[in-house]
C-alpha cells in the first residue's frame, strides 16, 4: 500500500472490510464498462461520485483472487451540470429538473416520442439522451418554472434542508426558491438566459461554440407546447401535460409543480436554457460476496478474512439491485452489508 506522499507501508489484520465505493469516480472505467445496449458512452460526461471511488480496491480484490462482477450495471443521472467550484476533474452537480421544462436535444428538437420528464424513470432518461446527437441535452424553461420546480441534489445547494430551517423550506414550497435560482444563474457556466426564443437559441450556440441549435426548430417546439396549454385542460393531448396533471393531484407535487405554465410567457421571463450532461453516480455491480459479506472467488468459495460492503459490493452480493434501482434503496444495502460485515469479521479477529 502507498501513502499520499508515495511512502510504501504494509498493514496486517485478521479481517479486512472493503467499503471504498464504486467505480464512478473514474470516467474511463465507467466508459470501459458501459452498458452496451445504450450504445457508445458519451464523449462528455460528468461525475458526482467521490474521487476515491475509482476502482482501485476492485482491482486489488481481483489480484487477491476475488470475483468482481456486473460493473456494466450503473446508475447515472440525466441532468448533470458542471460544478461551479470543482474539487476534482469533471466534477458535476445533479439537478432535479423542472417537470414543466421542455427537454430538447442538441438541435433544439424535443426528445420523444415519449417526452422526457423527471420523477418517473431516471434510467429511461439516461437511455434516451444517449441516443441523441452529441449525447447531451438542454432543458428550456422560464424563470417562473425554474424558481418553482428546479432543485439540486445534495446539501451544498439545498441549504434550507441542510440547516433544518423549516420556515425557509415552507417558504420555498409556497413561493419558489429564488435564492437557489439566483445562485445558479450567477455561478453556472451551463445556463443561458434571453428575452426571446431566437436570442435564446443564439446564446445556446454561443455557449456550445457551434451552430447546433436550430432556432426555427426550437421556436416551433416551444410554440407547439404552449399552444397545447392554451387550449385548456379539457383539450390538452400532450403526454407531458397529462403527467403534470396527474402529479398535481398529490399535494406534495402540486406545491412544487407549476399549473400548466407556458414556456414563452413574457410575464415569466427571462427564458432559460440549461445544458445538461450524463452524470456518473453509482455502481450497481461490484465485488461478489455471500450472505456473510465474505468476498467470493470465481468458483464461489469465500476468501477467509476478506469482506466487502456497500457500493463496493454492488450494495450487496455484487449486484443486489439487478439492472436498475430506485433513488431511496441504496442506503439500506450499505447499512445492511456493513452491519453484516462488521459482525462477521468480529468473529475472526
Amino acid at each position: 500500500m502507498i501513502e499520499t506522499d508515495q511512502t510504501k507501508f504494509r498493514a496486517e489484520s485478521g479481517a479486512v472490510i472493503i467499503a471504498a465505493g464504486g467505480i464512478c469516480g473514474d470516467l474511463d472505467l465507467v466508459r470501459k464498462h458501459w452498458y452496451k445496449p445504450w450504445g457508445k458512452p458519451p464523449e462528455k460526461m460528468l461525475t458526482g461520485s467521490h474521487k476515491y471511488a475509482d476502482g482501485d480496491m476492485h482491482r486489488s480484490v481481483e489480484q487477491a483472487g476475488g470475483n468482481v462482477t456486473h460493473l456494466e450495471k450503473q446508475f447515472h443521472y440525466a441532468a448533470g451540470i458542471h460544478h461551479p467550484n470543482p474539487r476534482k476533474p469533471h466534477h458535476g452537480l445533479s439537478l432535479i429538473p423542472p417537470k414543466s421544462a421542455l427537454w430538447v436535444n442538441a438541435h433544439g428538437e424535443r426528445i420523444g416520442p415519449v417526452p422526457l420528464i423527471t420523477s418517473y424513470d431516471t434510467r429511461f432518461l439516461v437511455e434516451q439522451i444517449c441516443k441523441q446527437p452529441g449525447q447531451y441535452s438542454w432543458q428550456v424553461m422560464n424563470r417562473k418554472i425554474m424558481e418553482r420546480e428546479l432543485a439540486v441534489s445534495g446539501s451544498e445547494y439545498m441549504t434550507a434542508f441542510r440547516d433544518k430551517k423549516r420556515l425557509q423550506v415552507i417558504k420555498t414550497l409556497l413561493f419558489g426558491n429564488k435564492p437557489l435560482t439566483d445562485r445558479l444563474l450567477n455561478e453556472s457556466i451551463d445556463i443561458v438566459t434571453a428575452n426571446s426564443v431566437r436570442e435564446l437559441a443564439q446564446k445556446m450556440n454561443e455557449l456550445n461554440g457551434d451552430q447546433s441549435v436550430d432556432g426555427d426548430l426550437l421556436e416551433k417546439e416551444i410554440r407547439s407546447y404552449d399552444e397545447n396549454i392554451a387550449r385548456g385542460k379539457k383539450y390538452m393531448n400532450d403526454d407531458q401535460l397529462r403527467r403534470i396533471a396527474h402529479l398535481r393531484q398529490f399535494i406534495g407535487d402540486r406545491l412544487r409543480t407549476c399549473k400548466f405554465q407556458q414556456i414563452d410567457d413574457s410575464k415569466a421571463y427571462p427564458l432559460i436554457a440549461i445544458r445538461e450532461f450524463i452524470l456518473a453516480r453509482k455502481s450497481l455491480g461490484g465485488i461478489q460476496t455471500d450472505l456473510q459479506s465474505r468476498v467470493l472467488k470465481p468458483d464461489g468459495n469465500p476468501i477467509e478474512g476478506l469482506y466487502a460492503a456497500g457500493e463496493a459490493a454492488g450494495f450487496g452480493g455484487g449486484g443486489i439491485h439487478g439492472l436498475r434501482s430506485l433513488e431511496g434503496t441504496f442506503l439500506g444495502g450499505c447499512i445492511l452489508t456493513g452491519r453484516v460485515a462488521g459482525k462477521e469479521s468480529a468473529r475472526v479477529v
